[in-house]
This record gives structure tokens, sequence and C-alpha cells, in this order.
């Protein structure tokens, strides 16, 4: 972040469109100060500034990954008065976020807290109402309960560090599937496919193969997405061409390259990844949802021989 601030203090602002402009302002004074105080009950209006103290020290370099955690950890020990000596699981930040979400429950507010890899997380929202869908995925038709969240506070660690631009449209639980409403055309192939059949083969997986790490989670569901689109087929795949990265640990950009590359070898016989946009658009549209349905049932009998219980991983890195 320290060095995205001095890009956007290097850019020329008369070149920028309004939307760019407003949002280098917010990025700038985000960062530049303390965390804004919300208008929240007292502990969540607490508990919201240590989280963002704590993205704002690791984002900035102000302090190592653990040293941010772990100063986190104390501001959380104080407001939920978990006491320093405790050797119990309420010493570990794990622990303490878990209990974090809690006391924002007992105001009247909900919460996910946990990991969003590389941070810890903090979404806080106002409103939730739920509902059911029939979900035909490539190989079965599964019922998903889809909760829907609106009136938001807190976006997570990536909202706050895009002032709101970029951020999760919503999560998988062994229960339920979490959606941002604001974040959706319900009547929208990025909702039906990008949200619901992504998160949906999440649903799914976790029954299947419940050892199964995220990266690979993301591997099965990016692919089910491409399997089952439509009109964004070319979008799903140039996007995933070009927003990829080897570092396992950002569990996405992992995905993407792994699809990205099998699909370019199994499309164009590359031995890398093809990111050309106009090479992917004169490849039949059909003919991408093929192969991706293809990596994927030869993907499920990998896992079924590598044994479904136990898998946690297979792509390498």
């Amino acid at each position: 972040m320290a060095r995205a601030l001095a890009i956007l203090d290097s850019i020329d602002v008369s070149q920028l469109s309004p939307k760019d402009s407003t949002a280098r302002e917010c990025l700038k004074r985000t960062f530049a100060r303390p965390p804004e105080v919300e208008d929240l009950p007292p502990r969540s209006r607490r508990i919201l500034n240590a989280y963002r103290l704590y993205w704002q020290d690791a984002m900035l370099r102000r302090a190592t990954t653990a040293e941010a955690e772990h100063a986190l950890l104390d501001s959380l020990r104080g407001i939920l008065s978990i006491p320093p000596t405790d050797t119990t699981r309420a010493a570990t930040l794990d622990d303490a976020s878990e209990r974090a979400r809690i006391a924002i429950g007992d105001e009247g507010l909900f919460a996910l807290t946990g990991v969003t890899q590389p941070y810890y997380e903090l979404m806080i929202w106002r409103e939730q109402a739920p509902t059911t869908y029939r979900l035909k995925l490539p190989e079965k038709t599964i019922e998903v309960h889809v909760v829907f969240l609106d009136r938001f506070v807190s976006l997570g660690w990536a909202g706050y560090a895009t002032c709101g631009r970029a951020h999760s449209g919503g999560w998988a639980t062994k229960d339920s599937l979490f959606a941002l409403k604001s974040s959706y055309d319900l009547e929208s192939e990025n909702f039906r496919v990008s949200y619901l059949a992504h998160e949906g083969r999440h649903f799914s997986d976790y029954g299947r193969f419940p050892k199964l790490e995220q990266p690979e989670l993301e591997y099965r569901a990016k692919l089910t997405e491409l399997a089952m689109s439509k009109t964004t087929t070319y979008d799903l795949m140039v996007g995933f061409a070009r927003m990829n990265g080897p570092d396992r640990s950002i569990p996405h950009q992992f995905a993407n390259y792994w699809v990205a590359r099998n699909m370019s070898r199994a499309v164009f016989q590359a031995d890398g990844v093809v990111d050309d946009a106009g090479r992917w658009r004169s490849v039949p549209a059909d003919r991408i949802r093929r192969e991706a349905r293809r990596l994927l049932q030869e993907n499920d009998k990998e896992l079924a021989r590598m044994g479904a219980a136990a898998v946690d991983r297979f792509l390498p890195g």
C-alpha cells in the first residue's frame, strides 16, 4: 500500500476520470490518518477500529504481519475482556476473532470473521434475508440456501484497501451460501454463474472433499464457472488468464494461474498461460466450455483416486 500511495501521488490527476479521481482521494485519506469512527454500538465500534488499525499497519508495512496480528490480539483481548494470561484457546487470534463476531451479534449486527488470505477478516452488515435455490451443477443438481446480506458497515480488508471498489461478493459455508445483495443483478449470469455456481461448487465440495484446501477449491469453482457460462465465457477466460499469480497463499490468483495454464494447454497446446484476448476469442466459446467441463471431470476422477475423504491438495506449488 505504501508503494501504491506513492504511485497515486505521481499520477497526473487531470488525466483521471471523476470516478478514479474520487478513488485516489479516498485511498489517500483512508491510509493517511487513523480510521474513521463509525456510528455503531460501543463494542462493535471498538472492534472495527481495531481491525482497521491492523489492516493499516500490515498494508503500510508499519509492522510485520506477526506484529500487526499480535497488536490486534491485544486490542481484542482488551475489548472482549480476555485476560492476557489466559492459556486456553482464548489466547489465540482465531478464537478472539470468533468471540468478536459473537460480541458484534450481541449488539444486533451481523459479522464475518476468520481469515481471507492474507489477512484476518471483518465484514459487518445490518440486514440479511434467506432464500433457497435449486442449482444444476455439471454433474448433479443440488439445493442451496442463500442468505442475502445488506446495509454493510465494513466490506472487509479488500473493501477497505480499495475504498469499496473490490471486495468479496459472497462466500459459502457447509450449511449456506452468503451473498452481498448490492453486488448482483439476480437475473444476470454474473449472479447465476460467477456467484451461485461458483459458491455452489464450494458448498458441494465441502461435503465431497472435506479436507480440500482453498486453492484447490477455487480451481474447481472457476472451472465450474467456465463450464456453466453462456454469455460471459470469454470475459471469464481472459480474466483468469490475466489475473493470475504463482503464490499459493493468495488462493484466487493461484487458482486462476492453474485454470489458465491447463486451459491454455487443452485449447492451444501451449506450455504456459495464453493471456491474449484475441486468441481466446478466436476459439468457439462452446469449445472453451467443453474443455473446462472435461478438466473438471478428470479432476473428479483424480480426487477419487487420491481418496475423497483425505485429499487436501493436488495443485503443484
